[in-house]
Protein backbone atom coordinates (compact mmCIF):
# COMPACT_ATOMS: atom_id res chain seq x y z
CA UNK A 1 0.00 0.00 0.00
CA UNK A 2 0.99 3.65 -0.22
CA UNK A 3 2.33 3.66 3.27
CA UNK A 4 4.43 0.87 3.02
CA UNK A 5 5.78 2.07 -0.20
CA UNK A 6 6.60 5.23 1.41
CA UNK A 7 8.57 3.83 4.29
CA UNK A 8 10.61 1.56 1.70
CA UNK A 9 11.48 4.81 0.12
CA UNK A 10 12.28 6.38 3.17
CA UNK A 11 14.18 3.42 4.44
CA UNK A 12 16.03 2.86 1.03
CA UNK A 13 17.06 6.65 1.98
CA UNK A 14 17.92 7.32 5.48
CA UNK A 15 18.59 3.58 6.90
CA UNK A 16 16.46 1.92 9.82
CA UNK A 17 14.86 4.28 11.98
CA UNK A 18 11.92 4.07 14.73
CA UNK A 19 9.86 6.56 12.43
CA UNK A 20 10.40 5.57 9.15
CA UNK A 21 8.60 8.71 7.48
CA UNK A 22 10.04 11.82 5.92
CA UNK A 23 8.13 13.56 8.75
CA UNK A 24 11.82 13.37 10.96
CA UNK A 25 13.37 15.62 8.43
CA UNK A 26 12.01 18.66 9.90
CA UNK A 27 13.32 18.13 13.15
CA UNK A 28 17.06 18.59 14.19
CA UNK A 29 18.32 17.44 17.79
CA UNK A 30 21.44 20.37 17.51
CA UNK A 31 18.82 23.37 17.18
CA UNK A 32 17.20 22.17 20.55
CA UNK A 33 18.46 24.95 23.23
CA UNK A 34 19.02 24.18 26.43
CA UNK A 35 18.63 26.17 29.49
CA UNK A 36 19.64 26.54 32.77
CA UNK A 37 17.73 27.10 35.85
CA UNK A 38 20.18 28.35 38.58
CA UNK A 39 17.25 28.72 41.26
CA UNK A 40 16.47 25.04 41.48
CA UNK A 41 19.98 23.36 39.34
CA UNK A 42 18.13 22.00 36.55
CA UNK A 43 17.95 22.24 33.18
CA UNK A 44 15.08 22.65 30.69
CA UNK A 45 13.58 23.68 27.13
CA UNK A 46 10.83 25.36 25.97
CA UNK A 47 8.11 23.73 24.83
CA UNK A 48 5.36 25.82 23.39
CA UNK A 49 6.78 28.49 25.08
CA UNK A 50 6.61 26.74 28.86
CA UNK A 51 9.28 25.16 30.40
CA UNK A 52 9.64 21.17 30.36
CA UNK A 53 12.41 20.33 33.31
CA UNK A 54 14.76 17.44 33.04
CA UNK A 55 16.90 14.74 35.51
CA UNK A 56 19.51 16.59 37.56
CA UNK A 57 22.13 14.56 36.40
CA UNK A 58 21.47 14.55 32.39
CA UNK A 59 23.82 16.06 30.48
CA UNK A 60 22.83 18.97 27.43
CA UNK A 61 23.52 16.27 24.93
CA UNK A 62 21.26 13.93 26.63
CA UNK A 63 18.47 16.41 26.99
CA UNK A 64 18.35 17.35 23.65
CA UNK A 65 18.45 14.10 22.09
CA UNK A 66 15.53 13.03 24.33
CA UNK A 67 13.38 16.00 23.51
CA UNK A 68 13.84 15.33 19.71
CA UNK A 69 12.83 12.16 20.44
CA UNK A 70 9.81 13.40 22.18
CA UNK A 71 9.29 15.81 19.63
CA UNK A 72 8.84 13.23 16.92
CA UNK A 73 6.91 11.15 18.90
CA UNK A 74 3.96 13.43 19.35
CA UNK A 75 4.38 15.19 15.42
CA UNK A 76 1.00 15.68 14.19
CA UNK A 77 1.83 12.88 11.57
CA UNK A 78 3.22 10.22 13.81
CA UNK A 79 2.08 7.14 14.71
CA UNK A 80 3.01 7.35 18.33
CA UNK A 81 0.93 10.43 18.58
CA UNK A 82 -1.40 9.80 21.76
CA UNK A 83 -4.54 12.77 20.43
CA UNK A 84 -5.53 13.21 16.91
CA UNK A 85 -7.74 15.77 15.55
CA UNK A 86 -10.75 13.67 16.72
CA UNK A 87 -9.42 12.32 19.89
CA UNK A 88 -8.66 15.08 22.28
CA UNK A 89 -8.74 16.64 25.19
CA UNK A 90 -11.07 19.73 26.26
CA UNK A 91 -11.78 21.97 29.74
CA UNK A 92 -14.33 19.77 31.01
CA UNK A 93 -11.81 16.40 31.02
CA UNK A 94 -9.76 14.95 34.02
CA UNK A 95 -6.32 13.26 32.96
CA UNK A 96 -4.05 10.94 34.26
CA UNK A 97 -0.99 10.42 32.71
CA UNK A 98 0.15 6.91 33.77
CA UNK A 99 4.21 7.11 32.91
CA UNK A 100 4.62 10.55 32.46
CA UNK A 101 8.10 10.46 32.96
CA UNK A 102 8.95 14.06 32.11
CA UNK A 103 5.62 15.36 31.61
CA UNK A 104 5.82 16.56 28.27
CA UNK A 105 2.08 15.38 26.80
CA UNK A 106 0.67 16.46 30.14
CA UNK A 107 2.30 20.38 29.95
CA UNK A 108 1.22 20.44 26.26
CA UNK A 109 -2.19 20.04 27.61
CA UNK A 110 -2.37 21.29 30.85
CA UNK A 111 -3.94 24.64 29.89
CA UNK A 112 -6.58 22.48 28.41
CA UNK A 113 -8.18 20.35 30.61
CA UNK A 114 -9.73 20.44 34.27
CA UNK A 115 -7.38 18.66 36.40
CA UNK A 116 -4.20 16.22 35.57
CA UNK A 117 -2.99 13.33 38.30
CA UNK A 118 0.97 12.60 37.31
CA UNK A 119 1.70 9.16 38.39
CA UNK A 120 5.58 8.63 38.54
CA UNK A 121 7.79 6.52 40.91
CA UNK A 122 11.15 7.79 39.16
CA UNK A 123 12.21 10.15 42.68
CA UNK A 124 14.48 12.20 39.41
CA UNK A 125 11.31 12.59 37.19
CA UNK A 126 9.87 13.86 40.33
CA UNK A 127 11.89 16.52 41.21
CA UNK A 128 11.87 17.79 37.51
CA UNK A 129 7.80 17.02 37.26
CA UNK A 130 7.54 19.79 40.59
CA UNK A 131 9.48 22.33 39.05
CA UNK A 132 7.74 22.10 34.92
CA UNK A 133 4.47 22.08 36.58
CA UNK A 134 4.76 24.80 39.95
CA UNK A 135 2.98 27.41 37.72
CA UNK A 136 -0.21 24.71 37.68
CA UNK A 137 -0.02 23.37 40.79
CA UNK A 138 -3.59 24.00 41.89
CA UNK A 139 -4.60 21.29 39.50
CA UNK A 140 -1.95 19.14 38.66
CA UNK A 141 -1.47 16.54 41.30
CA UNK A 142 2.05 13.92 41.23
CA UNK A 143 1.16 10.64 42.66
CA UNK A 144 4.89 9.07 43.42
CA UNK A 145 3.66 5.50 42.73
CA UNK A 146 3.61 2.48 39.93
CA UNK A 147 0.08 2.07 39.05
CA UNK A 148 -0.90 -1.61 39.05
CA UNK A 149 -3.26 -4.44 40.33
CA UNK A 150 -1.80 -4.11 43.97
CA UNK A 151 -1.94 -1.28 46.78
CA UNK A 152 1.12 -1.30 49.22
CA UNK A 153 3.49 1.93 49.72
CA UNK A 154 4.79 1.83 46.14
CA UNK A 155 1.81 0.68 43.68
CA UNK A 156 -1.84 1.49 43.54
CA UNK A 157 -4.39 0.60 41.67
CA UNK A 158 -6.72 2.58 39.55
CA UNK A 159 -10.06 1.25 41.51
CA UNK A 160 -8.76 2.09 44.59
CA UNK A 161 -7.15 5.39 43.45
CA UNK A 162 -10.01 6.72 41.87
CA UNK A 163 -13.12 5.00 43.47
CA UNK A 164 -14.33 8.61 44.80
CA UNK A 165 -12.10 10.92 41.98
CA UNK A 166 -12.86 12.45 38.72
CA UNK A 167 -11.13 10.98 35.61
CA UNK A 168 -12.58 10.90 31.84
CA UNK A 169 -9.00 10.53 30.02
CA UNK A 170 -6.10 7.69 30.65
CA UNK A 171 -2.63 7.97 28.78
CA UNK A 172 -1.06 4.52 29.34
CA UNK A 173 2.97 4.15 28.47
CA UNK A 174 4.36 2.46 31.51
CA UNK A 175 7.45 0.40 29.61
CA UNK A 176 5.49 -3.17 29.84
CA UNK A 177 3.53 -2.48 32.65
CA UNK A 178 -0.46 -1.97 30.44
CA UNK A 179 -1.69 -5.09 31.67
CA UNK A 180 -1.42 -5.05 35.09
CA UNK A 181 -2.76 -1.67 35.08
CA UNK A 182 -5.99 -2.45 33.13
CA UNK A 183 -6.49 -5.36 35.28
CA UNK A 184 -6.35 -2.67 38.50
CA UNK A 185 -8.80 -0.08 36.56
CA UNK A 186 -11.69 -2.91 36.01
CA UNK A 187 -14.68 -1.51 37.96
CA UNK A 188 -13.58 2.17 36.91
CA UNK A 189 -13.56 1.35 33.10
CA UNK A 190 -16.69 -0.29 33.48
CA UNK A 191 -18.50 1.92 35.38
CA UNK A 192 -17.42 4.97 33.47
CA UNK A 193 -17.92 3.66 29.51
CA UNK A 194 -17.05 7.29 28.10
CA UNK A 195 -13.51 6.64 29.37
CA UNK A 196 -11.20 7.84 26.66
CA UNK A 197 -7.56 5.91 26.49
CA UNK A 198 -4.70 5.97 25.19
CA UNK A 199 -2.45 3.01 25.11
CA UNK A 200 0.51 2.01 24.43
CA UNK A 201 0.59 -1.43 22.87
CA UNK A 202 4.05 -2.21 21.63
CA UNK A 203 6.27 -3.18 25.02
CA UNK A 204 4.82 -7.07 25.22
CA UNK A 205 4.19 -9.36 22.59
CA UNK A 206 0.89 -9.63 21.01
CA UNK A 207 -0.47 -6.66 23.29
CA UNK A 208 -1.85 -5.14 20.45
CA UNK A 209 -4.39 -8.32 20.53
CA UNK A 210 -5.28 -8.70 23.52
Amino acid sequence: NEEENQVVEFVDTHGVKIFPYHFTDKYDASSIEVFEDASVGLKYVLQDGKKLYFKRRWSVARIRKSFHDLSLEQDVESPHRYLTANFTLDNNDVLADFGAAEGNFSLAVVERVKKIYLFEADQEWIEALNCTFAPWKEKVEIIPKFISDIDDNKNCSGDVFFRDKEISFMKIDVDGGERPLLSGFKQIIQERPSMKIALCTYHQHADEHR
